[in-house]
């Protein structure tokens, strides 16, 4: 029969059958016992070398001196009720390794008996940390995807409302609407080879200006360095569709002699960029009578998924639209360009 008189450590001393410990001690998990007065009287070498302890320092109560402040509470007590109710348990608890840092253990622990009379407990322990991170990545990850998800319908809703909600032809309507998928899905291309991180702004509108300009002399772009987080990556990508779209039907697009210039700065105050798109060389400009449907589509989408205005001048050499992103600098400091003058941009850009 076990003997309660002895203490904690002469029981683990005695817990010696060669081939019982060689069994304990090279097995892949970490192995505890107790005894029937709820101390813990040995632990395998994968839990001596877990937490960097001796045998005498772990038995007793010991081992919980290893637990994790936040943990420890729950842990005892689910330990204390279980062993009441002669019920096996699960539980997840931090247990400090021989590092000093706090890992997840997943411990598992059930009665056992001898001559059918309760002796105590036997239990094991894994690593899980590696496990619940990845399970909070995964949640991370779909609530990410769920929100990004959320925001494309958003602007798909806003494309359709834009492209069928006037009196054109149904059939110019659905070339209006299938133009701008097609502007959006370049738009997520380019954040999937990113794995919907920051993206470069100049990248954003290289991307979605080249097939308007394949040969790069109609279109020039400047401004310093800057990185977009996705949703405006993808307001900015779209807002610059659909002035690439009506510049090519009304404006300086429609011409061999027209060009754009489309340039930024950085308010580093604001963290945001100011973005002008200026029109020269098309065809005589005259403010219309009501804002198009193309105005109101690049307002909406920048207001939705950018957090930013649009505001156009019809001007006598050719139309000008502003407006702003949020957006930070990637560059060094002393690289930065310190450009104020909308029209100085337009001088350098390259």
């Amino acid at each position: 029969m076990y003997h309660e008189a002895k203490s904690p450590y002469e029981r683990a001393l005695s817990a010696s059958d060669r081939e019982f410990r060689e069994l304990a001690d090279f097995a892949p998990v970490m192995i505890w016992r107790s005894g029937m007065d709820q101390l813990c009287d040995w632990f395998n070498l994968p839990w001596l070398a877990y937490t960097g302890r001796p045998m005498i320092d772990e038995v007793g109560k010991g081992w919980a001196e290893g637990v994790h402040p936040e943990d420890l509470q729950r842990c005892l007590s689910t330990y204390a009720g279980a062993f009441q109710a002669r019920e096996p348990f699960s539980m997840e608890y931090r247990l400090r390794r021989h590092d000093g840092m706090y890992r997840w253990l997943l411990d598992n622990g059930k009665p056992f008996y001898r001559d059918d009379s309760f002796a105590g407990y036997w239990g094991s322990c894994i690593d899980v940390t590696a496990h619940r991170d990845a399970q909070q990545a995964q949640r991370i990850l779909v609530n990410e995807l769920s929100h990004r998800v959320k925001n494309t319908l958003a602007v798909v809703q806003a494309m359709a409302t834009q492209s069928f909600d006037t009196d054109r032809p149904v059939a110019e309507s659905l070339e209006a609407f299938e133009s701008r998928l097609r502007a959006l899905s370049g738009a997520h291309d380019l954040l999937v080879t990113r794995a919907w991180e920051e993206v470069a702004l100049r990248g954003v509108l290289e991307t979605t200006i080249a097939p308007h300009d394949p040969g790069h002399s109609r279109i020039a772009i400047g401004g310093p360095p800057l990185m977009l987080a996705s949703a405006p990556s993808v307001a900015v990508a779209m807002a610059v569709h659909e002035l690439l779209t009506n510049a090519a039907k009304y404006g300086a697009l429609s011409t061999s002699s027209g060009r754009v210039d489309l340039c930024w700065r950085f308010d580093a105050a604001s963290q945001r960029a100011h973005m002008t798109w200026k029109e020269t060389g098309g065809p005589p400009v005259a403010p219309p009578a009501r804002r198009g449907f193309g105005i109101r589509f690049i307002e909406r989408v920048l207001a939705s998924q950018a957090g930013g205005v649009a505001t156009v001048a019809f001007e006598a050499d050719g139309m000008r639209c502003s407006f702003e992103t949020p957006a930070r600098s990637w560059a060094h400091p002393a690289e930065i360009y310190s450009y104020t003058d909308v029209d100085s941009l337009g001088a350098q850009s390259t």
